[in-house]
């Protein structure tokens, strides 16, 4: 009986080597395409700060920062007709949107359920990359609309929890185009706060990776009349 010979073709070290100079290159040329979109998105600024005049407003109960940041947003689309943070907070209460002791408080999800019954006049999302989200940001700011955004709590500390916050101003160095920051109303502390959009202690990096279900990326807008 003639025996049976099996031939398996080995990978080439050359070939693997190859693949991974390739993926390297990759990531390379887009980290930067990112910092040169971004740069073209600070320079659309002309050195011109974007800030809205939101008054910031501190949370009522220690995880009611869902609902204390669509006051604001409410209020400053709505200045005719205010909402208060008690009522808002009943409401979700009331409907099973807000759990003050239970995980995650109020979800991204339940933001639009809130929302949506105060007002039909809204937009929400999600961007998946730092240019999506700066563009986004710059865009609404614009046209006067500030942006809920869902972060985390600390923005250095990757173990904290998520926490919404309303952004109302990004500005650019005029000296640095690369160098921006954004502006925002921290219901935990009741203040305008800023910080910078890169790195690790900035607001891409808290907003992509807060532990929220759905809260990576994600986005509301409540529109002006």
């Amino acid at each position: 009986m003639t025996p049976i010979t099996i031939k398996i073709k080995k990978k080439k070290t050359g070939t693997l080597l190859l693949l991974l100079v390739g993926l390297i290159s990759i990531a390379l040329v887009s980290a930067v395409w990112v910092r040169t979109n971004e740069r073209h998105l600070a320079q659309s600024l002309r050195g011109e700060p974007i800030i809205l005049p939101v008054p910031p407003l501190a949370q009522s109960q220690g995880t009611s920062c869902g609902e204390a940041v669509i006051v604001m947003a409410y209020n400053y689309a709505h200045p005719q007709s205010p909402l208060g943070e008690a009522e808002v907070i009943a409401y979700a209460t009331e409907n099973g949107y807000f759990t003050e002791d239970t995980e995650p408080f109020t979800s991204p999800a339940n933001m639009v359920n809130i929302t949506r019954h105060y007002t039909s006049d809204y937009s929400s999302g999600t961007v998946l990359t730092a240019g999506q989200g700066l563009a986004l940001l710059i865009r609404k700011l614009k046209i006067g609309e500030p942006v809920i955004i869902d972060v985390l709590t600390y923005l250095d500390d990757p173990a904290s929890d998520a926490h919404f916050v309303l952004v109302t101003g990004v500005s650019a160095d005029p000296n640095d185009a690369s160098a921006i920051t954004i502006h925002y109303n921290n219901p935990l502390t009741g203040k305008s706060e800023s910080a910078p959009w890169n790195g690790e202690t900035g607001i891409w990096h808290a907003w992509q990776n807060n532990p929220d279900p759905g809260g990576s990326g994600w986005w509301l807008v409540l529109s002006l009349e």
